[in-house]
């Protein structure tokens, strides 16, 4: 068999993938304030709605495991462009998509229905949420990607301190 036709038998087996298939880099931990009145901001960096329905969030917090800290209910959805918000009970803000008791941890997970890891940060060394350097810690302050929530996979890389919203 030549090449290109290897390559077309190899295509014609993966097949199309779902219309709501998660790519690595289309939804992001985007922002993250600890705490009661914390919260962990979503970014869908892609073109096209997401569906994050059985999606979940876990907080790293010294141990091996992670432990859940938000199920994303069914019908949960971000637009291409646009961002989910989690917040703590005690948030100010006016946007609340999903209330959590407080944001926690010294990291934060982002996994898809099927559990995979789509995207994480962590602030400690030893986090296991961490992807490669920790983020610096930021006491007061937010921890944020750039406005196009760029993902170098290096937590000190892409993120940095910043004002907590409103």
């Amino acid at each position: 068999m030549t090449m290109p036709g290897s390559l077309l038998l190899i295509i014609a087996l993966a097949g199309n993938p779902a219309p709501d298939t998660v790519r690595a880099s289309s939804v992001k931990i985007h922002e993250v304030l600890g705490g009661p009145a914390g919260y962990i901001d979503l970014h869908n960096t892609g073109a096209t709605t997401i569906d994050i329905g059985g999606w979940s969030v876990q907080s790293c917090s010294g141990g091996a495991m992670p432990a859940e800290l938000a199920a994303l209910p069914a019908g949960s959805e971000i637009a291409a462009g646009d961002h989910f918000l989690i917040t703590g009970q005690s948030f100010g803000g006016t946007v609340q998509q999903l209330v959590v008791d407080a944001i926690v941890g010294d990291g934060e997970l982002l996994l898809d229905r099927r559990g995979a890891r789509v995207d994480s940060i962590g602030w400690a060394p030893s986090s296991p949420c961490r992807e490669n350097q920790a983020a610096a810690a930021c006491p007061g302050f937010a921890q944020a990607r750039d406005v196009l929530s760029r993902d170098t996979d290096n937590n000190k890389a892409d993120f940095t301190c910043v004002l907590p919203l409103d």
